[in-house]
């Protein structure tokens, strides 16, 4: 359940907590400053009243020593034309004189006693001079002087404070606009314009923000036109076979065509074709789901390749094609569903039977590399493949340059070949080599235990 922060905008929480900051930096800064100023200035004022007590703490001395009595003292400061703020105390530690009529007779503690400076007479009396921080003259300066300060701390810290949320919601602002140019991205996306980009002129997070979010736009573009242009080649694909079979079969009924075993090898060939294609669709489906279902074993590449080629042998001499195999001495054996990697050499040699011509030569050979991996190389004499379709060469149904696709195939068996590689956490890839012609590599993992299968 959403809580009413929850419903805020980012901004929003921002400002807020901004906000917060502010008020309480400038509180805490008040109340210090303040609390600094005070202290300050009550230390200087009693510094400043002590130079005068200690000049009048001398003239009352030397007029001790000249009479030997306090009494005319204490009449003295009575009769000052001028507050003395200091309070007599006698030996008793009772109060006799003190600005403050409320004082006189009372008892200080040892505390406030410590503050005052000592006399002590020449019969052993200790009496004691102690400042009257209480005095109206030094009450009245200090709390005038604290009151402007703290308006002036009060003023300052409003200014201070809102120049930082206005200062904050500019930042903020700034801030977020690429965020909601990135929401207002989005939204167009989710509306189906993919060619929606967002422009990057920053390099922080939100700049990388972006930058992943242009790539997530482009991949779904991406993908969007490749799962039209999919769709288009599958029905592309289906639509041949499938008129040739609606002719051959109106045909039949309308008496054009002779029922015979000629027609209907052929028909049966069509439906070959087209059984063919739906279970390449079907396997690539499962793949891409993470199903497609590999059952490994250790087995021996040397024995499921020398099988390949027995297999494709008449159709080698027949293409007049020669074959080049070199496979390595004492070759581990691998961990690979068997039928699943001799439909990728299948696949291979196939697509290098297609597109070598009469007297060309086809190359197979498979090697341990020091990754721990069988590397295994179809090479053929063919055309090759332009450098421009070397990225796209196992996408789905994408056929490469006309010389090398001018007939047969549906466009599904290299993507197939690499979805069973990869699927055995091999890797797969294609190059053309100086030489001409094109080499599909792919590596599959070594068996780590089990002797080769005979």
């Amino acid at each position: 359940m959403r809580g009413p922060i929850d419903r805020l905008s980012l901004q929003t929480k921002l400002l807020i907590s901004f906000i917060v900051v502010i008020v309480l930096a400038t509180t805490i800064g008040y109340l210090f400053i303040n609390h600094s100023v005070k202290r300050a200035f009550s230390d200087f004022t009693v510094r400043s009243f002590t130079i005068q007590d200690q000049i009048l703490l001398e003239l009352i001395i030397s007029y001790y020593r000249r009479t030997g009595s306090f009494d005319r003292v204490i009449e003295i400061l009575k009769e000052s034309p001028r507050e003395v703020p200091v309070l007599l105390i006698d030996p008793d530690g009772k109060v006799v004189y003190s600005p403050d009529e409320r004082y006189l007779g009372r008892h200080l503690s040892e505390e406030q006693l410590r503050e005052g400076e000592p006399i002590i007479l020449p019969n052993g009396d200790v009496w004691r001079f102690v400042p009257y921080r209480a005095s109206p003259v030094r009450a009245s300066l200090e709390e005038g002087f604290l009151k402007a300060t703290r308006r002036a701390l009060v003023l300052a810290g409003w200014a201070a404070a809102a120049a930082g949320i206005i200062i904050s919601l500019f930042l903020l602002r700034h801030m977020t606009r690429p965020l909601r140019r990135l929401d207002r991205a989005a939204k167009r996306i989710a509306a189906g314009k993919l060619d929606e980009r967002v422009e990057i002129k920053t390099s922080d997070e939100i700049g990388h923000l972006a930058s992943s979010f242009n790539e997530m736009a482009e991949s779904l573009e991406r993908a969007e036109e490749a799962k039209r242009r999919m769709i288009a080649d599958i029905s592309h694909e289906l639509r041949t076979p499938l008129t040739a079979l609606r002719t051959a079969i109106d045909g039949l009924r309308d008496g054009l065509i002779e029922p015979g075993e000629k027609t209907y090898a052929a028909l049966q060939n069509r439906v070959i074709l087209l059984a063919r294609l739906v279970a390449d669709l079907h396997q690539l489906a499962l793949a891409d789901a993470g199903r497609l279902s590999i059952e490994r074993r250790p087995t021996s590449l040397e024995g499921v390749i020398d099988g390949i080629l027995e297999t494709i042998g008449v159709q080698l001499e027949d293409s007049g094609i020669s074959l080049d195999r070199s496979i390595e001495p004492g070759l581990p054996p691998v961990d690979v569903d068997r039928q699943r990697i001799e439909q990728v050499l299948l696949n291979l040699l196939a697509n290098a039977l297609r597109h070598t011509p009469e007297g060309g030569r086809i190359r197979i050979s498979a090697e341990e590399d020091d990754q721990g991996q069988v590397s295994v190389c179809v090479c053929d004499t063919g055309p090759g493949i332009k450098p421009s379709d070397l990225p796209r060469i196992f996408e789905r149904f994408y056929r490469a340059d006309e010389a090398r696709t001018s007939e047969g195939g549906a466009g599904l068996g290299l993507p197939i070949a690499k979805a069973l590689i990869e699927a055995h956490g091999g890797r797969i890839w294609v190059e053309n080599p100086d030489d001409g012609g094109a080499c599909f590599h792919f590596t599959i993992p070594i068996a780590n235990d089990g002797p080769p299968p005979g």
